[in-house]
Parts: C-alpha cells; sequence; structure tokens
C-alpha cells in the first residue's frame, strides 16, 4: 500500500516541475522539461495495474491528463528540435491551474498516507504467488509464459525462525488459512496476517479471481463486462463506489458470497497440504463468512482420508475491529477510513489486539 502511495507521489513530482518551469525560463532553450508530461501520465496508468483502481490513483491521473494535453505542443516542439523564448498567455494559466492542483493532491495524499510497515519490520518473511486453475482445480502458476489463466494472488507469511527451540515450537503450530470478502484484498489484512506470523504461525492468504466465483457480474451478458468488473485491476474498486452509492444492493451481495467461502477454503486447504505436507493441521480465520460454509470445510477435511482441521476463528467477534468485511484500514486504506469516521493509525494496536484474540482461539 505504502509503495502505490510513493508511485502517486513520483507522478506529481514529476507533474510539478513540468508545470513549475514557466517561473524559472530565463533564455531562449530547448523545452526539455516538456517530457516529464508524457512520463507522469504513463506511470499513472501503470499504477493501475500494479496497485489497482483507487479514488488517490484515479485523481492523479486525471491530474497527469491534464498536463499532458496541456504540454502537447511542447512535446511536438521538444521532438522537432525548436527553441523556446517564452511561454503563451494560456498555457501559462494552465501550468498555474496545474501547479495548484498538483500541490494541493499531494497535500492531500500526504495526509491520508497508509501506514509504512514491511515484512523486515515484523522479522517475517513474506512470499507472494500467482494462482491459475479454478476453485475445484486450484494450483500455483508455473510461468507467464504457458498461457495459463490469472485466478488470483497467493500469499504465504512466514516466521523467522533463529534457532531449533523455536522451529519446534512453531512446527506445532497450524498453518493459518484467510481469504477476504468482496470488499477487500488481502493486502488490507495485511498488518494482522504479519503479526500472526511474528507470533510464530504459517500464514496462507489469497484473493481469487476465478470464474465460477463471480458475482458482480452476475447481471452482465457481456464476457468481455464481466472479466473487467471482476478483474484484480477493478473489482474492489467496483465494489466500494457500489457499496457508497448504493449500499443495500452491496449488502445482498456480501450475503450471496457467504457460500462462496466454502469453495475457497476448501480449495486454499487442498493448495495447503501440498505445499506444507499432507499432515499439516489448518486452522481457519475468517471475517463475515456464514459458520455454516465454514463448519463445511472443517467437516469435509475431518473426514477419511483427511484430519487436518482444526478449527476456525471469526474475526468480527471481536468488538473492537470495527471495520469487518474491509480489513484493517486504518493503516491500508487511510481515505475509506476516514470516510468512514476512523482515524490513520500507525502502532498497530486493533491488528494486534485481534491476531492475540486469535491466538487464544488456536489455543483452547
Amino acid at each position: 500500500m505504502f509503495d502505490c502511495f510513493l508511485a502517486q507521489m513520483l507522478v506529481l513530482v514529476l507533474i510539478f516541475f513540468c508545470s513549475a518551469r514557466i517561473f524559472f525560463l530565463k533564455n531562449e532553450r530547448i523545452d526539455s522539461f516538456a517530457v516529464f508530461s508524457p512520463a507522469a501520465l504513463i506511470i499513472s496508468v501503470l499504477n493501475f495495474f500494479c496497485f489497482d483502481f483507487s479514488v488517490p490513483s484515479v485523481a492523479v491521473f486525471l491530474v497527469a491528463l491534464l498536463v499532458f494535453f496541456t504540454n502537447f505542443r511542447s512535446i511536438l516542439r521538444l521532438y522537432a528540435g525548436l527553441i523556446v523564448d517564452h511561454y503563451g498567455v494560456v498555457f501559462i494559466i494552465f501550468s498555474i491551474i496545474s501547479l495548484l492542483l498538483t500541490l494541493a493532491l499531494g497535500t492531500l495524499l500526504v495526509v491520508l498516507r497508509p501506514v509504512k510497515y514491511s515484512p523486515s519490520d515484523f522479522e517475517i518473511i513474506r512470499t507472494q504467488k500467482t494462482l491459475t486453475g479454478t476453485t475445484q482445480n486450484l494450483r500455483i502458476r508455473e510461468s507467464f509464459l504457458k498461457g495459463e489463466r490469472f485466478s488470483g494472488n497467493l500469499y504465504i507469511y512466514e516466521p523467522i525462525v533463529k534457532d531449533d527451540i523455536n522451529r519446534e515450537i512453531y512446527a506445532e503450530n497450524p498453518v493459518l488459512i484467510f481469504s477476504p470478502g468482496l470488499r477487500a484484498t488481502v493486502k488490507n489484512y495485511e498488518p494482522y496476517l504479519m503479526i500472526l506470523a511474528q507470533k510464530g504461525f504459517k500464514v496462507m492468504a489469497a484473493d481469487f479471481y476465478t470464474k465460477d466465483l463471480y458475482l458482480l457480474s452476475k447481471d452482465s451478458d457481456s464476457a468481455l463486462s464481466k472479466y473487467i468488473i471482476e478483474s484484480k485491476t477493478f473489482k474492489r474498486f467496483t465494489v466500494l463506489c457500489n457499496d457508497i452509492a448504493n449500499h443495500e444492493k452491496i449488502a445482498a451481495l456480501i450475503e450471496e458470497e457467504k457460500p462462496f467461502a466454502t469453495k475457497k477454503y476448501s480449495a486454499l486447504t487442498k493448495l495447503a497440504l501440498e505445499i506444507f505436507g499432507d499432515d499439516t493441521k489448518c486452522f481457519y480465520i475468517v471475517d463475515g463468512v456464514d459458520f455454516e460454509s465454514i463448519y463445511t470445510v472443517i467437516d469435509q477435511f475431518n473426514t477419511e482420508p483427511y484430519s487436518n482441521a482444526k478449527g476456525f476463528f471469526s474475526m468480527n467477534r471481536v468488538e473492537e475491529y470495527k471495520t469487518s468485511g474491509y480489513g484493517f484500514i486504518e493503516q491500508t486504506d487511510v481515505p475509506l477510513a476516514r470516510l468512514m469516521g476512523i482515524e490513520r493509525e500507525n502502532k498497530f494496536f486493533i491488528p494486534r489486539y485481534v491476531a492475540n484474540k486469535t491466538i487464544e482461539e488456536i489455543k483452547k
């Protein structure tokens, strides 16, 4: 999340220098600063695919687009190698507008920036893999070159083992398995998941984008429309926009999504057994999932030939956790948190508190 903020700030820095050059052109020269405008636009577009759609990313893109069109003639002059001795009045006005928008947006982004954290802060290892297949035959994608369909991202969080004593203690812990709902991604839960790994647990978490879990696009007849709406880039953004505009509709979809938990957690359990071994003990973490769905998974993996499921913990049992379904947005999505009346919090109090409650449940 913090990497997305840095990418957005990089775009604004490029726009700032591009727009501010009207104040320091003293002599005839080639207008080389014009090249910053297409660079800023390209980076702002790439941000969508690297970090998904969000309101801050859209705002940065719109400013970059304005600056690009404002500087289009300057780019052509630069390409032709022409000398510039002065700027026109219209160009100066638009450059000042762009500069003011950049400064205002930059200030807002800094105020609403996500909390910075990394695996090293928690002394853990984070591994990310790409998934392919459906929930019936889920597997790790071996290569981008094989043309396998993208089905989601798998994240594995593991503690750094410093001595043999800790290795033996950690080996007794079950693997924790988690998948978020429509309104969040794994990244929105990452502080909590990293704290669990810091406490000695291996954690497997995944975002799914498989066809058998399509729900947002159920009323769409176009295959392309379905793909776009349900894609990694647009899915959460679409849900959150609809959640604000039509909360009842999204609430109904959340209810429809609950049975999907059986498919997701079952697929992840099978994958965990492949990765960590057939005798791996699994414990499920859920947020807003109905108990019937998760009990179905537990029954499945406690019936011959399986004996792996050890229980589950529902995060929304914790009264202090006020953002059930959205994740820990007070660290990972501060604009949304502020919209919900929750302040930015950089001490990880709630994620740590929920993690401790989770561990208490595991040890019962």
